[in-house]
């Protein structure tokens, strides 16, 4: 009965996790792959949340997007959430790489 009560203390804390914080715990248990498209999309949104300040500063954002491919972002990830359809983990990690920059 203790363990249960023990347990049940720890689950707002998982539950609260950020992001980053779960997908590095998973990082492991992912596929090549799921990881690189992960780090990938999160690389994306960071660059895309990013304030082009001046001239170099549009340009260091311009090509960080060219060189990640951003633009074909949302059709990798159809592709590999169709490769991936029935793996658990891989769904989650793309779920959670969403909340990442919001």
């Amino acid at each position: 009965m203790r363990i249960m009560a023990a347990s049940l203390l720890l689950l707002p804390a998982a539950a609260s996790a950020a992001p980053e914080d779960e997908l590095a715990a998973m990082e492991k248990t992912l596929s090549r792959d799921v990881r690189a498209f992960i780090e990938r999309k999160i690389e994306c949104n960071h660059w895309a949340g990013e304030e082009p300040y001046d001239a170099a500063r549009a340009r260091q954002i311009e090509r960080a997007v060219q060189h990640l491919k951003c633009e074909a972002l949302d059709k990798d990830e159809v592709a590999l959430k169709r490769r991936h359809a029935g793996d658990e983990r891989a769904l989650k990690g793309f779920a959670l790489a969403d909340e990442v920059y919001r």
